[in-house]
């Protein structure tokens, strides 16, 4: 099944009868809307990362799926269709990814809202939830791409107390102000040690960031797309995530 999306309407159901699509015109304008996915599946029980281009979505955004050793679906949980995260091993490694066209790019100090709603059906570690990256230009100047870097959010990395199993929980990693560290990519590593971390509101402020051995991140550092992520040595699990807000997009698996 190919994945398909639509933006949704606003006010009630989509009748279909004389509108002519003409209100997801109007929030795609608008910048604030929210957008339907279905059909997303990808799968790969084996060792190496399989990449699959899952087209443009109903925005003008590109989605692309990373699997090894697990598995990328929507299934129904609790009455609620949502994004399906299942990891084989600790050695599982799976991505949802979505690259902004130019007229979804923001600046990071912009962006505003950074949320998502998530369920651990069940995990082998008690502080991991489905991971949010945010990829950014650094420098703001999209004509060098030696300063692109994500910006990742772990619960593990919050002082929280463990996960709750079983049931919906929110993430509000911008009203909560949570902590971020950063993937470089030019050269390729982690700089998740130290004193490395910051609050979102210090990587979004005027004054920005720079992590030792890192690019420096600010208010005007572009955000490029997002990711949600699990893996990589976070065991093995089965993760529901949903109602994802990045900015003004907000993205509903169903």
């Amino acid at each position: 099944m190919a994945v398909s999306s639509r933006i949704a309407k606003e006010n009630g159901n989509d009748t279909g009868k004389g509108n002519g699509f003409g209100y997801q015109k109007k929030a795609l304008a608008d910048g604030h809307y929210t957008m339907d996915v279905s059909g997303l599946a990808a799968a790969n029980h084996g060792p190496g990362d399989v990449t699959t281009n899952q087209g443009t979505l109903a925005d003008g955004t590109q989605l692309f799926t990373e699997a090894r050793f697990g598995a990328i679906s929507i299934d129904t949980i609790q009455g609620e269709a949502a994004l399906h995260l299942v990891t084989d091993s600790s050695n599982g490694r799976l991505r949802v990814d979505d690259g902004f066209d130019a007229a979804h790019q923001v600046k990071l100090g912009n962006l505003g809202d950074l949320s998502f709603d998530y369920l651990v059906q069940s995990s082998d570690r008690t502080d991991v939830i489905p991971v949010l990256r945010i990829t950014l230009d650094a420098d703001g100047n999209l004509a060098t791409t030696n300063d692109r870097v994500d910006l990742v959010f772990e619960w593990a990395y919050q002082g929280s107390s463990p996960v709750t199993q079983g049931s919906w929980q929110h993430a509000d990693l911008s009203g909560d102000n949570w902590k971020a560290w950063e993937h470089t990519y030019s050269p390729s590593q982690n700089i998740d040690f130290g004193p490395n971390f910051a609050t979102l509101s210090t990587w979004e402020s005027a004054a920005g960031f720079t992590p030792t051995g890192g690019i420096h991140v600010d208010a005007n550092s572009i955000v490029l797309g997002w990711q949600i992520a699990d893996g990589s040595g976070n065991g093995t699990n089965s993760m529901f995530l949903d109602h994802l807000h990045v900015g003004g997009q907000a993205i509903n698996f169903a």
